[in-house]
């Protein structure tokens, strides 16, 4: 089996929160005999990232488009980018096609062309199409996008998109009914989740936490993390309102960590209201994954509302590979929330629900043995539904299952 493997914006260049995920689905394919043509983007002036295992192996083909690195701030600039990049793409799929058996595609905003690139070359070639992040939804729910006129014109190009794959993969139950409120067939979508990778990412003990030694942590301080990108999905506000609820608990420590395009105004109000619980740390490096949540008593998700159906925080799983308890906040009656208390993984709440966050936070901090058996729960439920092995066997059978209907 040969898969034309068509990336999105910059997969391959530095690490992200995708490369983990992509890096072993890769490997693993390969290593199931399955031989992968690599089409890729290629931003000037950024370091390339590509394994040497993948770049060395005989059945892993990489082509390239070299494009401007666009600031990401710059919405207009980046999408007429996206159009460039699958028309240029178009030429280097041309060459490959015809020896492919099945079409994976990632998800982006300028996601319709790089499908229409390759049904102008192959018509009945099966397309799955991965959606990571529901577009234009996401940007809606996050309030970057209020133009009414905009979400209409981006919604009618999400449905051409939806209509040339012939199967979508999405990351929730949440995005599955989001997608099928849009006149998606039910038949047409399959969830597989974002793994974390179970032969790597594990608990840390406090001792041997490469995390806790750098920033010399203290083990009679109660440390509530987050731990990822601070952007519009977000909601930094959330945690300002459990930070001024907390400040009478001198031990506990609200760690953010990460950057993003809401740290700056985060930084800038936990200061004026003179939040000193709130300890801003920068991004580590993927190798630190384990040691930083394992260095947490609890983590701390907040969502704004109406994300959790347009995309899913990919780290509930690393954090339950850690055997720590997950807080939350996003919509009420969301299958998230009730696969976060159905399951005693930790406590979900709406986004509107800070003083039942701070009680939260409060209850662990006067309960360690609840924080342990959470964290266990989460650990047992992870094992079956985030680990590496079973996901990729999801997507293995997907592979084979469209394979043998060619």
């Amino acid at each position: 089996m040969r898969i034309l493997y068509f990336a999105s914006v910059d997969f391959y260049q530095k690490p992200n929160p995708s490369f983990h995920l992509m890096s072993t689905m890769i490997k693993d394919l390969l290593d199931n005999g399955v031989s992968i043509e690599y089409v890729g983007l290629a931003l000037n002036g950024v370091e390339k990232h590509i394994p040497e295992e993948f770049a060395s192996h005989k059945a892993f083909h990489c082509q390239l488009v070299s494009l401007p690195n666009t600031p990401k701030n710059n919405f207009v600039k980046r999408y007429v980018d996206g159009i460039t990049y699958a028309r240029k793409a178009k030429q280097l799929i041309s060459r490959v096609i015809g020896e492919c058996d099945i079409v994976f595609i990632q998800s982006s905003p300028t996601v319709l062309y790089n499908i229409k690139a390759v049904r102008a070359l192959d018509k009945k070639k099966p397309i799955i199409y991965n959606i990571q992040d529901m577009f234009p939804g996401s940007s809606i729910a996050s309030g970057v996008m209020p133009n009414k006129l905009m979400q209409q014109f981006f919604y009618s190009l999400q449905k051409n998109a939806y209509k040339n794959s012939d199967i979508m993969v999405v990351i929730s139950e949440d995005m599955k009914t989001k997608l099928m409120e849009q006149g998606v067939p039910q038949e047409k979508i399959r969830v597989i989740v974002n793994w974390f990778d179970d032969s790597s990412v594990h608990e840390v003990s406090w001792e041997d936490n490469m995390f806790v030694k750098k920033y010399q942590m203290t083990s009679d301080k109660f440390y509530v993390q987050y731990a990822g990108t601070m952007g519009y999905v977000f909601d930094y506000k959330m945690v300002l309102q459990v930070a001024k609820l907390l400040m009478p608990y001198t031990d506990i420590v609200i760690q953010m960590i990460g950057e993003g395009s809401q740290k700056e105004a985060f930084i800038t109000e936990s200061k004026k209201e003179g939040l000193s619980n709130i300890v801003f740390l920068p991004l580590e490096p993927q190798e630190m994954v384990s040691d930083v949540y394992s260095a947490c008593s609890v983590c701390f998700i907040p969502l704004k509302k109406g994300i959790i159906g347009n995309s899913v925080p990919s780290k509930a799983g690393l954090l339950m590979a850690c055997k720590r308890p997950i807080i939350t906040t996003s919509d009420k009656g969301s299958f998230y929330n009730s696969m976060i208390n159905s399951n005693r993984i930790g406590y979900a709440y709406g986004t509107d629900e800070a003083k039942q966050v701070a009680n939260a936070i409060v209850y662990l901090h006067n309960n360690k043995k609840e924080i342990i058996e959470r964290g266990r729960n989460g650990f047992d439920y992870g094992k079956q539904l985030y680990s590496r092995s079973t996901n990729m066997k999801k997507y293995i059978d997907l592979f084979n299952e469209l394979y043998t209907k060619r």
